[in-house]
């Protein structure tokens, strides 16, 4: 049983670090059409974009956390 929970939970953390990556590039996109804008409001919209996806790594790399210490709270208690 210890096996196949370990391994979800990987699989669920190798999922979250693509999903990171993924929001880094967003991020970066409109970070950097917003150095490329000319109008005020367009540029503002694109920064609260790549703050909004900037939030979303932050959040994806809590979880991350979260599941690599309670996979090593299951191994220490399993002895796994």
């Amino acid at each position: 049983m210890e096996i196949k929970q370990s391994s979800e939970v990987n699989s669920i953390i190798n999922i979250l670090v693509e999903a990171i990556k993924k929001e880094q590039e967003s991020y970066d996109y409109y970070y950097n059409a917003s150095l490329k804008a000319t109008k005020p409001a367009t540029k503002k919209l694109l920064l609260d974009l790549a703050e909004w996806e900037k939030s979303h790594i932050e959040e994806l790399k809590h979880h991350v956390a979260e599941l690599k210490a309670q996979r090593e709270i299951d191994r220490a208690i399993t002895g796994g």
